[in-house]
């Protein structure tokens, strides 16, 4: 996107000053600050979620994966059984990056 000149800045006020009129133009111009000051609150706020979420994702769990001792007998002894006990230290999948192969 091109940036904009001294020369075309100055049209943008003129056109501005012609539109709004000297009276209105200083409240137009804090209406358009306090907007992009929100618009920017805004974007940090997502970014930070974003990150957030992304972060806990990412970030496997503190808890070990259960050894034999701690693992209920009836689990170990079914490998056949479809509700055994997901490892606690492996991670979610996530929908935001590749599978591991």
């Amino acid at each position: 996107m091109p940036s904009l000149g001294p020369l075309e800045l100055l049209v943008v006020m003129v056109v501005a000053l012609m539109v709004f009129g000297p009276n209105r133009l200083p409240e137009v111009g804090r209406q358009v600050g306090r907007g992009i000051r929100e618009l920017r609150k805004l974007q940090d706020t997502i970014r930070d979620e974003m990150n957030d979420i992304m972060h806990s994702v990412d970030t496997p769990s503190p808890a070990a994966p259960p050894t034999a001792a701690s693992t209920p007998r009836e689990l170990t002894e079914s490998p056949a059984r479809t509700d055994a006990a997901v490892p606690t230290g492996v991670p979610a999948p996530s929908r935001f990056r590749a599978p591991r192969a």
